[in-house]
């Protein structure tokens, strides 16, 4: 683990009008953590998550993205936020390309790579999520696991400092799961900062270096997995884990 915080939010509130969905949250995420995030439904995970590259603009509180406070007016954001990949609960794949343009198309478009290094930079990314026979296939030819690892793919290609996920199994077929979460476990033990929006426990328990238990926007336990998962606390976490 290095040691480095590449993410700082401090004291961060979201609410939608009268409706307060996050509340006061301050915590840190560090280079190399994988860090997960579970709780019921309607508990702040995915709003929470979707503030750490300004989907969600805070009511009010700080996020720090290598020292850099991204909630700031003066800040752009979208430079910021190609340091930051993110993948989806739906893939969000441009039907009308190939897979290998899907996946070109940021780093072309930013300037990033050439479109010649862009397309070996796909095909390499594509043989790494095991697709690499699919680079010429339309989106809509894939399966819903197919399709998610080439969403995990083009997120890869701008090659950020750290991967959200936002329940990214969330939309799949039991079968195609595992193959997402495989692709995933190869991503964490490869040392990229992950922060992973799951409903999936044996990925949290496996995988996560941190576990965070969401409930009525707050984290109301943090700790790794181990203790989240054998030594729960809160009467809340323990009925969760229950179900």
């Amino acid at each position: 683990m290095k040691d480095k915080t590449l993410i700082t939010i401090d004291h961060l509130c979201k609410a939608f009008g009268d409706h307060v969905v996050l509340r006061d949250i301050s915590t840190t995420i560090r280079e190399g953590e994988v860090v997960a995030i579970i709780g019921p439904s309607g508990c702040g995970k995915s709003t929470f998550l979707r503030s750490l590259n300004l989907l969600e603009r805070p009511t009010s509180g700080h996020i720090l993205f290598e020292g850099t406070d991204i909630t700031s007016p003066e800040i752009n954001i979208n430079k910021m936020r190609e340091r930051i990949g993110m993948v989806f609960q739906q893939f969000n794949l441009f039907p009308n390309m190939t897979i290998r343009r899907n996946i070109m198309l940021a780093p072309v478009t930013l300037g990033k790579l050439s479109r010649q290094e862009a397309a070996a930079t796909a095909d390499h990314l594509l043989q790494r999520v095991g697709l690499a026979d699919k680079a010429d296939a339309w989106p809509d030819s894939l399966s819903g696991g197919q399709r998610q690892r080439v969403a995990i793919a083009r997120a890869l290609a701008m090659n950020p400092d750290v991967m959200l996920f936002d329940e990214p199994t969330s939309a799949l077929d039991p079968e195609m799961v595992g193959e997402v979460l495989q692709i995933m476990r190869d991503l964490a033990h490869s040392g990229m900062t992950m922060v992973v929006v799951t409903h999936e426990m044996s990925f949290a328990r496996d995988v996560a270096s941190r576990v965070l238990f969401f409930n009525g926007g707050v984290i109301e336990e943090e700790g790794k997995p181990e203790d989240i998962f054998c030594h729960p606390r809160s009467e809340r976490l323990k009925s969760f884990l229950k179900r």
